[in-house]
């Protein structure tokens, strides 16, 4: 019956780009990173290469030169979300009805369900900030190069993945693609998905290689059918951190200083919280407390940064946000 209470905002964005960090960043890269972030004002550099700008001839020359290549440098900087409560060590004892363990988790819970929905809020912006602003011009469908949005017809709108799929092979991306979209987008792909081989026209030949999830959050759009981003798989990621305190566990919290400890998420989006607690006397006899109480003062927080690769033509991304028009 708690379960109502308790829902959640649906953490697509944050599964995915989960998922695609280990396609991004490999475990020896992911080592190096936790070492060279020792703060929560420390940013973190990742180095790629360029690719080789091309000096194209038409005669082959015993005498030929070339410029060197040169790599590109990227700081990804964290940003911190935190969540304060408190519970007491004698509020339980005048409620028969709750331990004092099931009080204190409905509060750890309420405030992993509050960080986890900001940080949902956070990926979805960061997809429309690190949109691509540079396109291939489209065979069919629209650019819109003031807005960066390819839009597909109306008219197209049972072909509109495989024109998402044309666009995306237009800008050299022909492989495995991922899409976040709003609930009319969403439902008109599990609509396709489920045309089968005995319909007189099936369409469901054009979902290969695109993985799709909705969002709620995702607000419709006047006068479009449905919206969304989409990107090659494994190039956009969510990269998590605590302090290393916090992951080996230090103190308790009475002692000067309080207790530095973490906890994982408990939905399996692989994400760990830290947590903060210290002690304080209170009287609590007006909240169901004693005169003679201990407040434990709790601070959980989580630190997260968007990964999206850098390019050496400057407002060239993989994301593209993608309208499917009325």
């Amino acid at each position: 019956m708690e379960a109502p209470e308790f829902k959640k905002k649906p953490s697509v964005a944050i599964a995915l780009l989960k998922r695609n960090l280990n396609l991004i960043l490999p475990a020896k890269e992911m080592t190096r990173i936790i070492g060279v972030k020792k703060t929560d004002q420390d940013t973190v550099e990742i180095n790629l290469l360029n690719k080789q700008a091309a000096n194209l001839g038409s005669n082959r020359s015993y005498t030929h030169s070339g410029s060197i290549n040169g790599s590109t440098k990227t700081t990804q900087t964290f940003t911190t979300i935190t969540h304060d409560f408190a519970y007491s060590l004698k509020q339980a004892d005048r409620d028969s009805v709750f331990t004092l363990a099931e009080q204190t988790q409905a509060q750890f819970l309420s405030g992993m369900i509050a960080i986890i929905g900001s940080l949902e809020t956070a990926m979805l912006t960061a997809l429309n900030t690190n949109k691509s602003q540079v396109s291939n011009t489209p065979s069919l469908g629209d650019w819109d190069s003031s807005n960066f949005i390819y839009s597909v017809d109306q008219a197209d709108k049972n072909v509109v993945f495989q024109r998402l799929k044309g666009f995306m092979g237009q800008n050299y991306y022909p492989g495995m693609l991922d899409t976040i979209g709003d609930e009319g987008i969403k439902q008109w792909f599990e609509y396709l998905a489920n045309q089968g081989g005995g319909n007189s026209s099936n369409l469901g030949f054009q979902l290969s290689n695109i993985s799709m999830v909705g969002s709620p959050e995702m607000s419709p759009v006047d006068n479009k059918e449905g919206w969304g981003y989409i990107a090659p798989s494994g190039t956009i990621g969510l990269m998590d951190w605590i302090p290393e305190m916090n992951r080996t566990g230090f103190g308790n919290p009475y002692q000067n200083g309080g207790a530095y400890w973490s906890i994982p998420d408990p939905w399996g989006l692989g994400l760990t919280f830290a947590i903060h607690e210290t002690s304080a006397g209170a009287d609590n006899n007006s909240n169901d407390g004693e005169r003679q109480d201990i407040n434990i003062n709790v601070q959980m927080s989580i630190d997260h940064s968007f990964i999206v690769p850098t390019f050496s033509t400057a407002n060239l991304s993989s994301i593209y946000k993608y309208y499917l028009n009325a």
